[in-house]
């Protein structure tokens, strides 16, 4: 028997290898005029953190994925790369590494751009090292000139379409971070509290209203205390005013629809702004505002004594002083909901209702051609589309578009000084900034007043909305939008549904009247391998570099592309070394079967049964993981390809067949290389999109001098073979493997290494006689014999006996 010399698998010197080659050749450029219905991907910009985590690590291998299989499909695959380059923590980690003021503009903006590059720089390096097949032409910045121009230009159509306005609002205002956000940005979070039982005296009588909180630091905004109608309790206050304690003011006790009877006392006190129900009911009743609480966290004058305190500072003061007073019944321990800044997990600090004048788009009125436009996309899964649809029919403001930072895209427009008028840059002008540029008219056009600029920029969002856009070539006039627009696919997680997802529909369907993408697959969160979020404080933070320096991209694309649609999934060191170990299975059963196929095997006119049994095997599994992935299941797809190559070729049919590989001859040894040589390219095709290095390596080596192919990566997906797929066959052959199964651990447990001879094995169930010859060749028993009986060894549904 020939020994063959195993070449060694290194995996980080074939993916570096491959990665650079691809790039090189081109491999996966995109042209619009190729063949092939064009399939244009709407992928994430990720923000320039300046490294990747393991959430982008799942997210984006399944993207590659979708583009890798597309194509091989036969689509025409437009796979861009683009980057959302502004945003706070850039701002923040330029603050404190740099020690630059906001205030110095032009410098701190500079060294954003500088923090950018290097984060850009990095992440591309991270991208590559899974194996990204982007078109690195088709490449954006949100901070480039082009983009820039492009977003603003979406502005001045909102403006033309009315929906722009410059107002001042509550807000809602993060004072950890100095700017307001929109409602997508900020949840609830529950926090250890107390509920005070705050008296008021009511004006003429010697009654006191009672009302429960658990904001008395917001009282010196106190402008009504209100009752439920309907309560009989404080049905003779009403029409009555309540004199709010140390800040000379008498308030009116108001009957209103909405108070809670069962809350506290059934009465409660109206401030500016402590909630969603208080921004109602000033506007609804047109009562005072006042702002007591600051911009950075203090109380204002407003607030008397207790002005320049901390809130939670005055909190404490304003409570002490009830208490001395009489004016606090009591208090009691409760558990309450507080809003916070929850989208980034670094700050996660309460917000406050600040009034400030904003930059705002109306959207309310469309909300329902946003619900009916995401309704008639495919959501992967199906149910994802309901959080767009439950976020947008209870979404009860305008988007606040302003943000109060420096690193970001402008907002096009001038104001007047004196009346409010809005002037809007001009096409040619853009990108503007309005704090640097002229304005097109010199003074107002509506009362002659002085026109002044903003400093404010644009949210995030506004920028990555227009994403679908950009990717078509908008405004480029080129012939290139109305072939890739609508967009065939948009990924993402779930987390941003409420915001990247909703404000994309939103902005690009009022743009040009269509729906942005036609489908949606949704990725969930990457937990640590204890099955808690990620997080520093908890010691789970798993950062890619460990599994890439070690396992490489092949291996850690096998682990993300096992989660499934929609659900968190932890990261599993155990399931990225069980993915190596595949792949190394992989490479040394490629080399194996590499030396027995010397040209195209013609399929002979004859199969045994265990030949006809691999060929159903593989053909059943390239069936069944096109159906799985024609609907994103990865997982349905991956796990069951590895199974069938790992143990149905590997671990039985390598072992079946060897005599006739080695030692036959004929019919009989080309039906044997007939099949190895089916699923060695087939398994290799099927393996591409999930591990796109090794299968490119395998295609090299191997299989290049019988496809032709310049890449594997550019060959079609297998198409199952129909008349090889027999069903009875298939439960036959998996008996069979049971049998092989059942000697096998008799002779580990006799203690007979696998490749000792045998004299005689007796399989109790005559069904299998057709496989006589693979069973005994497996077992390597000189003889096999059927029967009908009960032998000492069972295996699953039959018996065996075994003659050493």
């Amino acid at each position: 028997m020939e020994v063959f010399v195993l070449p060694k698998y290194n995996p980080l010197e074939i993916e570096k290898k491959w990665q650079d080659k691809w790039i090189k050749d081109g491999i996966y450029k995109f042209d619009i005029n190729a063949p092939g219905e064009v399939y244009a991907i709407d992928n994430p910009p990720s923000f320039t953190s300046g490294t990747l985590h393991m959430g982008h690590i799942l997210n984006h291998s399944w993207i590659d994925f979708i583009a890798r299989y597309k194509r091989m499909r036969g689509y025409n695959v437009l796979f861009p790369l683009g980057y959302d380059c502004h945003g706070l923590p850039t701002e923040l980690r330029v603050a404190k590494e740099y020690k630059i003021p906001k205030e110095s503009r032009k410098e701190f903006r500079e060294k954003c751009e500088e923090w950018t590059t290097r984060a850009i720089a990095k992440m591309n390096e991270q991208y590559k090292r899974i194996g990204y097949s982007c078109d690195w032409n088709e490449y954006y910045e949100t901070r480039m000139p082009s983009y820039k121009r492009k977003v603003q230009y979406s502005l001045l159509k909102f403006f033309e379409m009315g929906r722009i306005k410059l107002e001042e609002y509550p807000v809602l205002w993060c004072p950890n971070c100095g700017t307001a956000l929109a409602k997508a940005e900020v949840g609830h979070k529950e926090e250890h509290g107390h509920l005070w039982y705050i008296q008021f005296d009511v004006d003429g009588t010697d009654d006191k209203i009672t009302f429960a909180t658990t904001r008395p630091e917001l009282m010196p905004a106190c402008i009504a205390v209100m009752v439920h109608p309907d309560d009989e309790r404080y049905k003779k206050f009403v029409g009555k005013k309540a004199i709010v304690p140390y800040m000379n003011r008498k308030v009116p006790i108001i009957a209103e629809d909405w108070v809670d009877m069962e809350f506290g006392t059934g009465a409660v006190y109206h401030c500016t702004f402590g909630d969603e129900d208080d921004v109602k009911w000033q506007r609804k009743y047109n009562l005072p505002i006042y702002k007591a609480i600051g911009e950075d966290g203090r109380m204002t004058e407003v607030a008397g004594k207790y002005a320049g305190m901390k809130v939670r500072k005055a909190q404490e003061a304003i409570v002490e002083d009830l208490k001395r007073d009489g004016y606090l019944v009591k208090e009691e321990p409760f558990n309450h909901n507080v809003l916070a800044h929850t989208e980034r997990s670094s700050c996660n600090a309460p917000v406050e209702f600040i009034p400030k004048r904003q930059w705002f788009i109306k959207m309310k009125d469309v909300l329902g051609d946003i619900v009916s436009a995401s309704e008639k996309m495919k959501w992967y899964p199906d149910y994802m589309k309901g959080r767009l649809k439950d976020w947008a029919e209870n979404m009860d403001w305008d988007w606040i578009i302003s943000r109060q930072r420096v690193y970001g895209t402008p907002i096009p427009f001038w104001h007047c000084e004196d009346c409010g008028e809005i002037v809007p840059a001009t096409a040619d002008q853009l990108p503007v900034d309005t704090m640097v540029d002229k304005p097109p008219v010199d003074k107002c056009p509506k009362c002659g007043g002085k026109l002044v600029g903003t400093t404010d920029t644009c949210d995030c969002w506004v920028d990555s909305s227009i994403s679908p856009l950009v990717v078509a070539h908008w405004l480029e006039n080129d012939g290139y939008f109305d072939k890739v627009y609508p967009l065939a696919l948009r990924p993402q997680g779930y987390e941003i549904i409420r915001t990247w997802a909703f404000y994309t529909i939103f902005r690009d369907l009022m743009l040009t009247g269509k729906a942005p993408f036609k489908e949606v697959v949704v990725n969930g969160m990457v937990a640590g391998p204890d099955g808690r979020k990620m997080a520093k404080s908890y010691g789970n933070v798993v950062a890619p570099e460990t599994v890439l320096d070690k396992e490489g991209g092949d291996a850690i694309r096998q682990w993300a592309l096992m989660a499934s649609l929609g659900e968190d999934y932890p990261f599993s060191g155990k399931e990225v070394l069980h993915g190596l170990k595949f792949q190394k299975k992989y490479w040394n059963a490629s080399f194996f079967a590499s030396k027995f196929i010397e040209a195209i095997p013609e399929r002979p006119a004859n199969l045994q049964p265990a030949d006809r049994w691999i060929l159903h095997r593989l053909n059943a599994t390239i069936r069944d993981a096109t159906e799985a992935l024609e609907k994103y299941e990865f997982a349905k797809a991956l796990g069951p390809i590895r199974n069938f190559f790992w143990h149905d070729f590997c671990d039985y049919y390598l072992e079946i067949a060897k005599d006739r590989l080695y030692n036959g001859s004929g019919e009989a040894k080309l039906a044997a290389q007939y099949a190895i040589y089916q699923v060695l390219l087939k398994s290799t095709l099927l393996l591409a999109p999930f591990i796109p290095h090794i299968t490119e390596e395998i295609h090299e080596l191997y299989l290049k001098k019988f496809t032709g192919s310049k890449s594997v990566h550019l060959m079609k997906w297998p198409e199952p073979d129909a008349s090889l797929i027999d069903e009875p066959l298939g439960s036959l052959g998996e008996a069979m493997k049971e049998a092989i199964a059942a000697v096998r651990k008799f002779k580990t447990e006799s203690q007979l290494p696998l490749n000792a001879e045998l004299s005689k094995v007796v399989v109790y169930e005559p069904k299998l006689k057709e496989f006589s010859a693979a069973i005994r060749s497996a077992t390597k028993a000189k003889e096999v014999k059927f029967a009908e009986g009960t032998g000492p060894i069972h295996a699953n549904g039959f018996t065996l006996e075994v003659v050493k």
